[in-house]
């Protein structure tokens, strides 16, 4: 499906003046979808938050027809366990106590060619915060933490939060960015035995390594590997969305948002429970299906599971960070 970038430009201001309405998501282009059917039909798709209470909504924009989604969007992040000696994507991890995410990858750094892990900015914190693995301990005040679960501290991150000039729309100061990503150290990264652990170019349950990056398209099959819902598969039939992004806390009469999102949907066959990503799936890496092809960084869903989630271009989270998911363990 081409979707030309002029169309793109010319939603991006009315599509945060709609997102800046109560009970409104996020705004994006792609398939035309009716009661959960698609058709090959561009069209501008509008997310809410309850689809029997929407606020008042033109019926096109830029000539295309418009089509209401309910989708609840949350950054994906919530309690697991699992210890794992050899670190690799797929797996759990932990900045703080009851808020965990996923390692998408070990990736490595242009720079330097050392290994750090990625996943998303909201999963790690902000730069010199510690990632665990499976979990984070409890830190009460005046204690030492217990540090032999921790794989290092974050040493970059790209996401609204970095972004200083913004786009006025809808009576906002909109702070947009295309990705949520993050890359911490693993030089403190060691066993309960305390030997250093293994690193893998892998992702978990089979995945493999990953061959290639490539910029999504509209429609694709992909699939993913959560620490939360494990290896599921999806359309993608939404690009271009922006939606405001609840994480952090932007300046006063400033709004955080993600630009150039993906929107995944759930693959019956491949999601036996229906669910595409539950809370703690954020910072996944997302393959084309039947290739070891990444597309994506899973960042956001509904938190208690549901049949869509959304996805950031690979390509961009390797640009923003200078890191590629391609590299030799020999």
């Amino acid at each position: 499906m081409e979707i030309p970038e002029e169309l793109i430009t010319e939603l991006q201001v009315p599509a945060l003046e709609l997102s800046a309405l109560q009970g409104v998501n996020g705004v994006g282009l792609g398939m035309r979808e009716e009661n959960e059917e698609f058709f090959e039909e561009l069209a501008v798709r509008v997310y809410v938050d309850d689809a029997t209470d929407v606020p008042e909504l033109p019926t096109q924009l830029a000539d295309l027809p418009v089509c209401i989604i309910e989708f609840p969007i949350e950054p994906l992040f919530a309690p697991d366990n699992g210890p794992h000696d050899t670190l690799m994507g797929g797996i759990q991890i932990e900045q703080a106590p009851r808020a965990t995410g996923t390692l998408g990858a070990v990736v490595m750094r242009n720079d330097d060619n050392t290994l750090v892990g990625l996943t998303c900015h909201h999963v790690s914190g902000d730069t010199g915060l510690r990632v665990f693995q499976p979990t984070a301990p409890p830190s009460p005040i005046g204690s030492t933490p217990d540090l032999s679960a921790s794989l290092g501290k974050v040493v970059d991150f790209d996401s609204p939060v970095n972004q200083t000039i913004p786009t006025p729309a809808g009576g906002t100061l909109w702070l947009g960015r295309q990705v949520d990503a993050a890359i911490f150290d693993l030089d403190e990264a060691v066993t309960q035995d305390g030997d250093t652990r293994e690193f893998s170019n892998e992702i978990a349950d089979g995945f493999g390594a990953v061959a290639q990056t490539l910029a999504p398209t509209v429609p694709m099959f992909v699939r993913k590997r959560g620490s939360q819902s494990g290896p599921t598969g999806g359309l993608i039939l939404g690009m271009a969305l922006a939606v405001p992004w609840e994480w952090g806390s932007p300046p006063d009469r400033h709004q955080y948002a993600m630009a150039n999102q993906f929107e995944i949907y759930y693959i019956p066959s491949e999601c036996p429970d229906d669910i595409i990503a539950r809370g703690g799936d954020s910072g996944s890496v997302v393959l084309q299906s039947g290739t070891n092809t990444a597309v994506g960084l899973l960042w956001a869903g509904a938190r208690t599971g549901g049949p869509r989630a959304l996805m950031s271009d690979i390509t961009m989270v390797e640009q923003r960070l200078n890191v590629t998911l391609v590299w030799d363990p020999a």
